[in-house]
């Protein structure tokens, strides 16, 4: 007995055919977040530079611990604060003795949201200090009420190229297309 092929043929096209449409139809929008809510944040960032600047670094320790460490026990909250203070305060030993030395200025050098959502979204600058300039990434969280708080704070010394290529730094390019 013969039997065809076709059948099969034509139905494992079909699925493949329905698989790829329904794919397509659920790809998250890139959306962005409101003005209020960037501007916000913009702000955050400048408080932070600002106060950078100022060389008050006891003050930015004791912000980023009420921003990102809303969680967390008094106790990891003491010791966060000293440990962001410690690693601002090495920031800011001029070159011989550290690495960058006081800032300067910055700049904004990307924006970028999650597809998908308007309500998380992230800012990287890059700061110029005596010595070498730094990344920074700030992660914004939009909360029901409009207000944005800031969910993470880090600061790196990669070269600014290899750290802008990695792939959570490329992934809002890679929706964009």
């Amino acid at each position: 007995m013969k039997t065809s092929l076709l059948p099969v043929f034509l139905a494992t096209n079909l699925f493949t055919v329905v698989v790829c449409i329904a794919a397509e139809v659920v790809k998250p929008k890139n959306v962005t977040p409101n003005a209020t809510a960037v501007s916000a944040a913009y702000k955050m960032a400048e408080g932070l530079f600002a106060n950078l600047k100022a060389e008050k670094n006891d003050d930015i320790a004791k912000w980023l611990v009420e921003q990102v460490g809303s969680s967390w026990d008094a106790q990891t909250k003491v010791k966060n604060a000293a440990d962001y203070k410690s690693k601002l305060d090495m920031i800011l030993i001029s070159p011989p003795a550290g690495t960058y030395g006081k800032l300067d200025s910055y700049d904004l050098i990307e924006e970028s949201g999650l597809p998908g959502t308007d309500r998380y979204f992230r800012l990287t600058f890059m700061t110029y200090h005596e010595g070498a300039p730094m990344i920074w990434e700030m992660r914004f969280y939009v909360k029901p009420d409009g207000k944005v708080a800031l969910k993470y704070c880090g600061w790196s010394d990669k070269n600014p190229f290899e750290y802008l290529s990695t792939s959570d730094m490329q992934m809002q390019r890679w929706y964009e297309h």
